[in-house]
């Protein structure tokens, strides 16, 4: 068999395609943050991953073109050879030094730093990786990585903990969990994680892509938020949510740091983060330490819009962060009604499986502080339009929708 018959099978992509409602890789040619363009019209950005709004910040910018300006547009290789930054140094220094913990190490992709640290952590023979279930792709392919360990898979802290009670101690083992589940918004209890790891004395691994910046009294994150810091081992991070940049980072005891610098294979043989990201991310960080308002203004945003998707019929999931997931149940009608949010000047994006699990497909939006009420209410004006339009899910109780396929029922006739 041809290698690449997989390739040419492939058909999924095309059948969306000529339906009119395929809702990816969609062009913006300018943005402002909370307006963006995209075919020539301006939309209200309800889709992206910008927490706090720092990217069009001035200080975020002013810091990227001094960087230019200092360093040029790339550092040209790795930063284990030719490529290590002053500002990459600082930037690890005032990071540990935020999230209370030893040292950090930065990469230039979060997805290689989790694949790479998950995957070298998990490799010494007879080790256990256990994974949440709703764990993000780049933690999942980190531990496809550690190829010697054993894998085990756990639906929350009461499921892990019926697992651990197969043995009195694991500390072979290594945990592995989102503290913000990326689709819903759901917040990890880590304190039950914890209080599991000082029972049976695994080593937790959190990665905190959507809490940082977010959550805990000054953006330090879940594990903060919850009083559990000095508990969990390896904190992970990325520049591309709140920090308003690009690359990741791995946080935790400075002998583990130094261990994961000299041999995580996705740091070692990477070109280093870019100048201007490096220093946009360190400008971010310093703005979110001082200007304490971001937070209040998120949250008081945060309640008005979920409080008004809610009133217009839609179940959040139970979310507490930014992130306002629309439950809309079937996987076509996601992809219609972003399509269609999308022409009424909102862009939001779908979420279907395997990103959520059959028949529980969602509009994920998230909220901004530089959204403004009136671009809110819009969003919310538009997404009443679409539930009176379509039969969302009106979950009032009870388990969520399933099903066992694609629901093709809300795509043209032809398909």
């Amino acid at each position: 068999m041809d290698i690449f018959a997989p390739c040419y099978a492939f058909n999924e992509s095309a059948l969306i395609k000529a339906t009119g409602f395929y809702p990816y890789f969609l062009a913006l040619s300018s943005s402002e943050g909370p307006v963006v363009t995209v075919g020539g019209r301006s939309v209200i950005m309800l889709g992206s991953n910008n927490y706090l709004g720092l990217t069009h910040h001035p200080e975020v910018m002013e810091a990227a073109h001094q960087a230019i300006d200092r360093y040029g547009t790339s550092c040209t290789g790795s930063r284990f050879l030719n490529g290590n930054l002053d500002i990459h140094e600082a930037l690890e220094v005032e990071l540990a030094d935020f999230l209370k913990k030893e040292a950090v190490l930065v990469f230039s992709s979060g997805f290689l730093a989790n694949c790479g640290t998950v995957g070298l952590l998990g490799s010494p023979e007879g080790s256990v990786v256990f994974s949440a279930s709703e764990n993000h792709a780049s933690l999942i392919d980190g531990i496809r990585m550690a190829r010697r360990a054993e894998v085990r898979v756990y639906d929350g802290p009461d499921d892990l903990a019926r697992q651990l009670s197969q043995a009195p101690a694991w500390p072979h083992a290594l945990v592995v969990t989102d503290a913000v589940f990326s689709m819903t918004g759901r917040v990890a209890d880590l304190r039950a994680l914890v209080e599991l790891k000082q029972k049976y004395g695994f080593r937790l691994y959190v990665d905190d892509a959507h809490g940082i910046g977010v959550l805990g009294a000054h953006g330090e994150g879940t594990a903060a938020s919850q009083g559990v810091t000095d508990g969990v081992d390896i904190i992970f991070g990325t520049f591309s949510k709140s920090l308003a940049s690009l690359g990741g980072f791995v946080a935790g005891e400075r002998q583990v740091i130094e261990y994961l610098r000299h041999n995580v294979r996705t740091f070692i043989f990477s070109a280093a983060l870019p100048p201007a990201s490096a220093a946009a991310a360190l400008a971010a960080l310093r703005v979110i330490r001082r200007d304490t308002s971001l937070s209040a203004q998120l949250w008081e945003k945060v309640a008005f819009y979920r409080e008004s998707v809610e009133a217009c019929g839609y179940h959040t999931m139970g979310s507490t962060t930014p992130i306002v997931p629309l439950l809309v149940g079937s996987e076509s009608l996601a992809l219609r009604m972003c399509t269609e949010a999308l022409e009424l000047g909102i862009f939001s994006t779908p979420a279907i499986h395997p990103a959520v699990p059959f028949g529980q497909a969602l509009i994920r939006t998230a909220v901004t502080p530089a959204h403004s009420f009136d671009q809110l209410k819009k969003g919310v004006e538009v997404f009443a339009t679409l539930a009176r339009r379509y039969p969302i899910p009106r979950i009032t109780g009870g388990a969520l929708p399933v099903a066992n396929r694609m629901d093709l029922t809300y795509l043209a006739p032809s398909i």
